[in-house]
């Protein structure tokens, strides 16, 4: 059926659906800090500007903007940090610490929510509160890489290329210093 032809048809088979306004809350995450480029960290701010809530409004959803996450930057000293090979550790907890609860919060008022980031390392903030709101949550991520890196085992030390390695349990054996059992999802 699909040819490269300019006469190919696409046929639709689905039946028209009542058109339902779904409720879409969005949040900004502007981090930085899990790897080293900079100006991921405006994103946010700049999808907004450049109308994204006027296009998702075409989308027939109603739409909660939260603003941006607001987190502790002000770190002592990343010498206390039980992963002295990741860059930004003590910066990153922090951020996904505050994300963590903000999920379930406007999972609690949406029915879908949105996160503008930032860089990678958001990734594991923003699953690991959607879990904690939706236990039985099925992930499919959708990368160029798995982001499966752990502490011993990053080049880099940027810490965008681990999220999935702190989300899964069968690597929490990996990240026991991390104590994720006080904010995370239990396994």
């Amino acid at each position: 059926m699909f040819k490269n032809s300019a006469n190919t048809v696409i046929r639709n088979y689905a039946k028209p659906s009542i058109k339902v306004s779904k409720k879409l809350g969005i949040l900004g995450v502007p981090f930085s800090k899990g790897q080293g480029k900079t100006g991921v960290d405006l994103a946010p701010d700049f999808l907004r500007e450049n109308g994204l809530l006027t296009m998702l409004n075409k989308c027939n959803v109603s739409i909660s903007d939260y603003g941006n996450l607001k987190f502790e930057t002000h770190v002592t000293s990343e010498d206390n940090s039980p992963y002295k090979r990741i860059k930004n550790y003590a910066e990153f907890m922090a951020c996904n610490k505050a994300l963590i609860p903000r999920i379930s919060e406007v999972l609690n008022e949406n029915d879908m929510f949105l996160i503008l980031g930032g860089d990678h390392s958001i990734g594991f903030g923003s699953v690991a509160g959607h879990l904690l709101h939706t236990p039985n949550l099925s992930l499919v991520w959708v990368d160029a890489h798995a982001d499966l890196n752990l502490h011993s085992t990053s080049y880099s030390g940027n810490i965008h290329g681990m999220p999935v390695s702190l989300l899964l349990k069968e690597l929490r054996k990996y990240w026991l210093q991390a104590d994720l059992y006080q904010f995370a999802p239990k396994w």
